[in-house]
């Protein structure tokens, strides 16, 4: 009998630049990315993915660099500006000076953090968003505090923000996103009624006035609203449009969809066309929308800003 062959793990010969690219995109779509097995001469750049990864999926309590190299210089101001019992400051922000990717992941991480509990006032929100959005930043990151800036931005209805966004160093990286954020913007005061709604029960819903006050838009059975008197409307992502030809069967998708228990006890719209979401500038969620006593759309609080609880 053959003894057992071992499995040595193929060296990676992709660049740091690709590697760090694989792993944060692999964080945006909620999975975790394997550490590569880099050639004992690749050391440094072994310590900076083990940072980023640290980063990405842990905490960073040690520093991964060597005593002496300005990496572990700056690792160890990053680990004491995580563990400062006070809020931060611009200096405190100011000292970073962070080019690491694993560094700037672990501020993106804390912030968004810091500010989905509550722990952070707009104004060092602004200050962080900033920080994250400059050019010196890794283009993954900058685009999730542009994501961030941008959905706060509406969140507040506060245009000066938006065109301080749009006029930072990050205003040209995704013309799209802002585009998207204008049609938001636009939205607001304005009817419900681009969108065409069918209830459970799959009769087309005529009127939106008879809506409750607040309107949770998400996909996933996984994350419900708070409350149970809000109406969910599910929009259909997938199957609903072939090009930009609607199609017809996505009856079949939504009464699959809806057989999930996440949305057992609320009241579930159907949103099957996607193209009507995006007359309303909606393409983030969840999204919570607040609608006044006449069905006029008075918030959009989508993405980042939307609130969990």
């Amino acid at each position: 009998m053959q003894p057992p062959v071992m499995q040595i793990p193929e060296i990676d010969t992709r660049t740091l630049a690709s590697l760090e690219y694989q792993m944060l995109e692999a964080f945006d779509y909620g999975f975790e990315a394997r550490l590569p097995a880099l050639p004992s001469e690749r050391g440094m750049d072994m310590a900076k993915l083990r940072w980023l990864h640290a980063a990405a999926y842990s905490s960073l309590k040690i520093s991964a660099f060597s005593d002496g190299s300005p990496e572990h210089s700056e690792a160890e101001r990053v680990i004491k500006f995580l563990n400062a019992k006070e809020l931060p400051t611009e200096a405190s922000f100011s000292s970073l000076n962070m080019h690491l990717t694993g560094s700037q992941m672990a501020l993106w991480r804390f912030g968004q953090a810091a500010v989905r509990n509550g722990s952070w006032g707009q104004n060092i929100r602004k200050q962080w968003e900033d920080l994250l959005l400059d050019q010196s930043i890794h283009p993954v990151i900058r685009g999730f505090a542009l994501r961030h800036a941008l959905c706060w931005a509406l969140a507040e209805n506060n245009e000066i923000r938006l065109a301080e966004i749009k006029n930072s160093s990050a205003g040209d990286d995704i013309p799209s996103l802002f585009s998207l954020f204008q049609k938001a913007f636009a939205s607001l005061g304005g009817p419900l009624s681009p969108l065409r709604l069918w209830n459970s029960s799959f009769s087309q819903i005529e009127n939106t006035k008879p809506f409750a006050q607040k309107l949770w838009l998400c996909p996933d059975p996984n994350f419900p609203p708070a409350n149970k008197t809000t109406d969910w409307i599910v929009p259909l992502l997938e199957g609903s449009v072939v090009g930009n030809t609607e199609n017809p069967s996505w009856r079949a998708n939504a009464e699959q969809l809806l057989k999930e228990n996440g949305f057992s006890g609320y009241n579930v719209i159907v949103a099957p066309f996607k193209k009507d979401l995006d007359l309303l500038g909606i393409a983030l969620f969840p999204a919570l929308v607040e609608l006044d006593n006449g069905g006029k759309i008075m918030s959009i609080k989508m993405g980042d800003a939307c609130p969990r609880t």
